[in-house]
């Protein structure tokens, strides 16, 4: 696509996927690796990780949902401030502030515990907020300009980009956890000054997309969108869940620590997978099995991944190998669910939804809204079965509270 002069002309799309690459494994360490690094950095237990992943998680709805509305007002105020401008705050604030528990727990002294804690803590709440503002700019900058074949295929290649950066932050961390967890933030955290170079080359603005020159959406894109909308909150209800209580998982299966992050890694690596397919093949557009065959391979696969420990029995070395192969099947049905609920959601939100900050900011509002009720779901199914029905209470919880979801988009999508 050739872009257009101005301060809002359309990004090249290799430099939005290069800036989605390399933010996507900082923001990997805090949503997807951060219960590791508590794990083994802090002796965190499973319901530890639960409250972090609570509290980190309900500070992303807030600044999904204000970043478009906030973006404009300030830049109406102060005409030399621009969304680059923002972004590149953004960029530096978070390499800032992911120095914090490295040098914590080097220079903390008798306090270094303490410290660190509280530093990770903070590192987590700054990323969360941050980068609820963060991709929804991204996304508009990504989205903005295109319509039709060109948003499917920008959106196909996005989805591509950031799910393998995440893969790729997961093997990376698995021979650091045990040394040094803290260090794994503070590499990911500099990796955003230069993101900050390839921001700068960005315009000033976010593309727009004006209705009328391009082909319209078919109209049930529309109620696919409420139906999507619902099962994105399900599925990060799921991630929300499983991730913060991955560790204590792998850790009963009798695995070695080194493995815990590349066997946890298989729902990415099966979700990157599932993202090539359909950003190459457009058959499931405007499809009502799609949505239905995400939350039913969801539901199957959290149940295995959850229940694995409780299958089989340990070997001479402790190792439960029947439990493990479950936790991989369970992990890459999920993997396939995820990614037809996450892919779906985005097109139709980009697509219906004039590509803009407003439009991406809503897209991961509903993800913070998953990220809040997940745990919220693991931390009440605990308490009300303690011990080994603890995972079965949660388990049921979270499958109970996916179908809320579910039926709650489709009785939306009938009543219009």
């Amino acid at each position: 696509m050739i872009e257009a002069v101005g301060p809002s002309r359309t990004a090249y799309l290799w430099r939005v996927l290069l800036i989605t690459f390399l933010a996507s494994m900082g923001t990997a360490v805090v949503t997807n690796g951060i219960a590791f690094i508590a794990d083994q950095g802090l002796g965190y237990t499973g319901t530890q990780n639960l409250i972090l992943g609570l509290v980190i998680g309900a500070v992303y709805i807030p600044f999904a949902l204000v970043s478009g509305p906030a973006l404009r007002k300030l830049i109406r105020r102060n005409p030399a401030l621009t969304t680059r401008r923002v972004l590149l705050f953004i960029m530096f604030l978070l390499a800032f502030v992911a120095q914090g528990p490295l040098l914590a727990n080097r220079f903390g002294g008798e306090h270094s515990a303490r410290l660190t804690e509280a530093a990770l803590w903070l590192m987590g709440l700054v990323f969360m907020g941050a980068t609820g503002v963060q991709w929804p700019i991204v996304e508009a900058y990504l989205s903005g300009g295109r319509r039709s074949k060109n948003l499917r295929r920008a959106i196909g290649k996005f989805n591509i980009v950031w799910s393998s950066a995440i893969v790729l932050v997961y093997w990376m961390m698995a021979p650091l956890l045990e040394r040094n967890p803290f260090l794994i933030v503070s590499l990911l955290g500099g990796l955003h000054v230069i993101i900050a170079f390839f921001i700068a080359q960005l315009p000033d603005e976010p593309a727009k997309h004006v209705e009328e020159d391009h082909e319209p959406h078919p109209p049930v894109y529309v109620p696919l969108l409420r139906v999507f909308r619902m099962m994105l909150i399900a599925s990060y209800v799921i991630l929300s869940v499983m991730i913060p209580l991955m560790p204590s998982i792998e850790g009963r299966l009798g695995l070695d620590e080194l493995w815990w992050t590349p066997i946890a890694s298989t729902w990415l690596t099966v979700r990157v997978v599932f993202f090539l397919v359909f950003e190459r093949w457009h058959g499931w557009h405007g499809q009502w099995w799609t949505p239905w065959l995400g939350m039913s391979a969801m539901i199957l696969g959290f149940a295995l991944a959850m229940l694995s420990p409780s299958i089989g029995t340990p070997n001479a070395d402790g190792l439960n190998q029947v439990g493990v192969i479950l936790l991989v099947a369970g992990l890459s049905l999920a993997g396939v669910g995820i990614a037809a609920t996450y892919y779906g959601a985005l097109y139709y939100a980009m697509a219906v939804g004039n590509a803009d900050v407003d439009a991406g900011g809503k897209h991961e509002a509903l993800i913070g809204v998953g990220y809040t009720v997940g745990p919220l779901c693991g931390l009440f199914g605990g308490l009300l079965t303690q011990g080994p029905g603890g995972v079965i209470g949660i388990t049921s919880l979270v499958v109970l509270t996916m179908v809320g979801f579910a039926v709650s988009g489709a009785r939306k999508q009938r009543a219009r």
